[in-house]
């Protein structure tokens, strides 16, 4: 089941890096920003804000969602992969244990 795994490792990651893109408007202020460096009347780190925090997260959400659809895949794979050998091996259980029983009775 490493499918299983690499989901609860990649949500926990990507959650981390959400939180990050999030705020970044409050780390560019916590690590202080001149605010003489303005890009269209406004200061940087509004824009850094907006681009990092606003679409950040929306490139962001659209690289997860492409990565949990293949994660997905890779577990519907594994789950068939199990209920084959499940199934196959309960055909097999059954058709020994049939043997059994007309071998036996023939006897």
């Amino acid at each position: 089941m490493s499918a299983y795994r690499k989901e609860i490792r990649s949500t926990l990651g990507f959650s981390i890096v959400y939180i990050l893109l999030g705020h970044t408007g409050l780390w560019v202020i916590l690590f202080g920003m001149d605010n003489s460096v303005r890009l269209l009347g406004l200061p940087l780190h509004y824009l850094i804000a907006i681009v990092l925090g606003s679409f950040g997260v929306l490139i962001w959400s659209i690289i997860w969602c492409r990565y949990a659809n293949q994660l997905e895949d890779e577990i519907e794979a594994e789950n068939a992969a199990v209920e084959s050998g499940t199934t196959n091996g309960a055909q097999g259980a059954a058709a020994s244990s049939q043997d059994s029983l007309t071998a036996g009775a023939s006897v």
